[in-house]
């Protein structure tokens, strides 16, 4: 049952993830039915999966929940900010149980106490109608039935995953009348019966005022453990139809006759259609809603294979040591000159190249995943201190490694809280600087190169490079003489201990912020730049590689030692004579009538011997430059797989990584931006 229980678990935090979605956008247009109808939906999914896989507490709480969202659909209740507050709540609360064993400490039991009477409270309020808040169209929607044919065929394994379909015949006799038709054909004889199988199935009837999505929410957990046809018969109640009680008469192993009963209801349903005809008309315009509902509708919709984390971890990590014996299959192909092992080679890796980009195509996760939560964070501080805030992304679409989604979480949570608490102004300082009372902050992503970019804009008053100065020079982190641009005042706040908060707050303020930002940033091999206008509001941008583990890179030579540069950063090549690069003036060079200014790796690495008379350099893109690169010479290019150096090299920014070659030595992976950022730093010293 264990592996069911993590299957539920998991499939709750995307329902979980989907509630807050529709609650940010419902909480925008409180009259939408529709989003009224999805969080009712999430609600009914988590109640009948909680009481399926042994998690009672969330199923009766839930259960509570979709009976009040249920009222707001028969427009007996309306929506409140309160009840928004107390379904955010309770999406924690559920959050809670799922990681507690289904919640059973004293200190949710009491938080579920007072939910629990909360939600008591908006039932007995001045809100809530039993006759309804609109009763004409109350009415008019409620009135509308619907009945459906459903045959539910479990495949003989389903009890041994912890499931009794018989819950799900109760569950579809609770939602209306029905008629059900139980099957015994398939039961075999006593010497090939199975205790633990399933053998029977059913045929229903079913009449509900739910619609289909509601009818389809009682399987959602048994899909794949089922055959489940659901066929819509008509908008009416058959079981009032004259002539309808022989067509139900059903005996055992007879199916229904579904032709019969429909000819039947097609009477029924030309008598209502113009009362129906109505009816659909406003729901059409209702399904004609604002864009951002139209995209959360499809989104909601869209299907896939759920596969752990761990399993995509060992794909990638098969991957990884399947590119390296793949180089080292290379390498074993030119010693030996053989064609058709040459050619055997070449398709092995052509092969190896296509299953890096898919597995690595599987690991990727739109931002989108994170935005929600982001979206939650800036609701709930704003409202904390009192400021007005709108959030917008941009661009959640893009996609990132998982593990570098898992890495960039965190640090994006700091500067959003920043900006809320530092940042946006309060609505009486914004009108004062003659600002709209709300301030903004968007999140845009988007690709760049091989890079992702991610960056966060607030609105609000800046950062004042005085003043940053004299709370570094007040903590001691620079000397009161120090001369510094605005820019490099501005790059103080990633100093350890900075803060220029006057008091300490639940948000911010502690001196901790920045500096964990920039750190664990660089832990997954990014950057991140602040840019600010006193008065105008601030940008943080985090630059991230699209992926930790496999890169294409260029093979080079320096002395006797390899190294890789990443072919992502890589503008030219040219040939260059040693004597050229001598006799340059300050480390720039002329070449094809440009000039560029260049490293010489040779001496920044403080070798000694000496140099081939003709050398590479090698062009990289730095910011909106092209800075070169000189290396002896250059082996060609490579597949790399990255590995970490371990805690002894961690200050050695400039190399990102390692590399094992197909015979075994090992390369050092580049990181040019840090080359030409730490070399520039040394040499201005």
């Amino acid at each position: 049952m264990d592996n069911f229980q993590k299957k539920f678990l998991e499939e709750a935090s995307d329902l979980i993830n989907q509630l807050e979605q529709a609650l940010l956008t419902l909480e925008q247009d409180m009259q939408n039915p529709e989003l009224v109808d999805s969080i009712f939906r999430i609600m009914h999914s988590l109640k009948g999966g909680g009481g399926m896989f042994g998690f009672d507490n969330i199923s009766s709480y839930t259960h509570k929940l979709e009976n009040m969202y249920d009222l707001v659909r028969q427009k007996k209740l309306k929506v409140s900010r309160e009840m928004l507050d107390i379904t955010f709540e309770s999406a924690d609360h559920i959050t809670s149980m799922l990681n507690d064993d289904g919640g059973k400490t004293a200190e949710i039991k009491r938080n579920e106490e007072i939910l629990n009477k909360r939600i008591d409270a908006i039932l007995d309020g001045d809100n809530f109608s039993s006759t309804g808040a609109d009763s004409e169209d109350s009415s008019s929607e409620t009135s509308v039935l619907k009945t459906f044919y459903i045959k539910v065929k479990p495949y003989e394994h389903i009890q041994r995953n912890g499931t009794n379909p018989f819950f799900l015949i109760d569950e579809l006799v609770g939602l209306g009348k029905t008629k059900v038709n139980i099957f015994y054909s398939n039961i075999p004889d006593f010497e090939n019966f199975v205790l633990d199988d399933t053998y029977i199935w059913w045929e229903v009837i079913l009449t509900t005022d739910k619609d289909e999505d509601a009818v389809k929410d009682v399987f959602i957990f048994v899909e794949d453990d089922c055959e489940i046809t659901i066929q819509k018969l008509c908008d009416a109640d058959v079981f009032v139809m004259e002539g309808i009680e022989p067509l139900l008469d059903c005996r055992q192993d007879f199916p229904f006759d579904l032709d019969k009963i429909k000819t039947l209801a097609e009477a029924i349903t030309a008598l209502e259609k113009a009362k129906n005809e109505s009816a659909a008309a406003n729901a059409a315009k209702s399904n004609s809603g604002d864009e951002h509902i139209k995209k959360f509708t499809k989104e909601s919709s869209i299907s896939g294979i759920r596969v752990a984390s761990e399993k995509i971890d060992i794909l990638m990590n098969l991957v990884s040591e399947l590119i390296t014996t793949q180089a080292g299959l290379n390498l074993y192909a030119e010693k030996n000159k053989d064609a058709e092992l040459t050619r055997i080679t070449e398709n092995l890796e052509n092969i190896s190249r296509q299953l890096r980009d898919t597995a690595f195509s599987i690991t990727l996760i739109p931002i989108d995943y994170l935005v929600v939560r982001f979206r939650r964070l800036v609701r709930d501080l704003s409202r904390e201190v009192g400021k007005e805030i709108e959030f917008e992304a941009r661009g959640a679409e893009t996609e990132l490694d998982k593990t570098l989604i898992e890495g960039i979480s965190e640090p994006l949570m700091h500067i959003l809280r920043n900006s809320i608490d530092h940042g946006i102004e309060t609505a009486k300082e914004r009108q004062a600087a003659g600002k709209p009372a709300a301030g903004k902050i968007i999140l845009q992503a988007y690709y760049s190169g091989s890079q992702v970019v991610i960056a966060v804009t607030d609105d609000g008053a800046g950062m004042d490079p005085k003043k940053i100065k004299r709370k570094a020079i007040e903590k001691g982190l620079i000397p009161s003489d120090a001369q510094l641009t605005d820019k490099e005042a501005i790059d103080l706040i990633f100093m350890p201990g900075f803060s220029t908060s006057e008091t300490v707050t639940n948000i911010s303020g502690r001196g901790v912020g920045m500096d964990v930002v920039k750190r664990k940033v660089s832990d997954i091999r990014g950057t991140v730049q602040v840019s600010s206008s006193l008065g105008e509001g601030t940008t943080i941008t985090i630059k991230l590689p699209l992926t930790l583990s496999i890169i294409d890179g260029m093979l080079v030579r320096i002395a006797d030692v390899d190294y890789i540069i990443p072919l992502s950063v890589i503008d030219t090549i040219f040939a260059v004579e040693h004597e050229k690069i001598v006799a340059s003036f300050q480390n720039v060079i002329n070449i094809e009538g440009s000039q560029y200014p260049f490293y010489y790796l040779r001496d920044e690495f403080g070798l000694t011997d000496s140099a081939p008379a003709k050398e590479e350099i090698i062009m990289v893109k730095y910011e909106d430059r092209k800075i070169g690169i000189v290396v002896d010479n250059i082996t060609g290019e490579y597949q790399a797989v990255l590995k970490p150096l371990g805690k002894l090299y961690r200050n050695q920014d400039i190399f990102s990584g390692a590399s094992i070659l197909g015979d075994g030595t090992v390369a050092l992976v580049l990181d040019t931006h840090k080359v030409i950022n730490q070399f520039t730093k040394y040499n201005e010293i």
